[in-house]
């Protein structure tokens, strides 16, 4: 799974999402992230697979909030 996006302003493609300004998940492995991309300044957001990187930050923040992340 590529943790890479692509910028459609300036079509650089190796925007990380590991490196997003805002995370909005919309269930356990799906999200939705806005980064800026570091080549041509813009916002770019997309709906992604959440990288493996970062499953367990998401995890701890899910707790932290008492969201539930889909399981009873």
């Amino acid at each position: 799974m590529s943790r890479n996006m692509i910028c459609p302003a300036c079509k650089a493609a190796d925007l990380d999402l590991c490196c997003y300004e805002a995370m909005m998940v919309v269930r356990e492995d799906l999200a939705l992230f806005t980064l800026r991309c570091p080549h041509c300044g813009a916002a770019v957001s997309d709906i992604r697979p959440i990288p493996q990187q970062l499953c367990d930050e998401v995890r701890f923040a899910a707790i932290e909030v008492g969201a539930g992340m889909g399981r009873d």
